[in-house]
């Protein structure tokens, strides 16, 4: 669970609009050593994720052009 809480700050962060009172509550039960892993690799995630859809898009217009 507290891997899952974790996660939910990252991508609150990330999205940047949060309530003061609901982002107190997750820092008050959270092992921030790990934090920074997770938001490394949320990072990742999303990243990968975004050039996997450039890459599909740019490969699909590729061979429509006929050239």
């Amino acid at each position: 669970m507290e891997l899952i809480r974790m996660m939910r700050i990252v991508l609150w962060s990330f999205f940047g609009v949060r309530k003061g009172a609901a982002h107190e509550a997750d820092f008050a039960h959270v092992n921030f050593s790990w934090l920074p892993f997770v938001a490394v690799l949320m990072a990742t995630l999303i990243a990968a994720c975004i050039a996997g859809v450039v890459l599909l898009v740019a490969h699909s217009t590729g061979s429509t052009q006929g050239f």
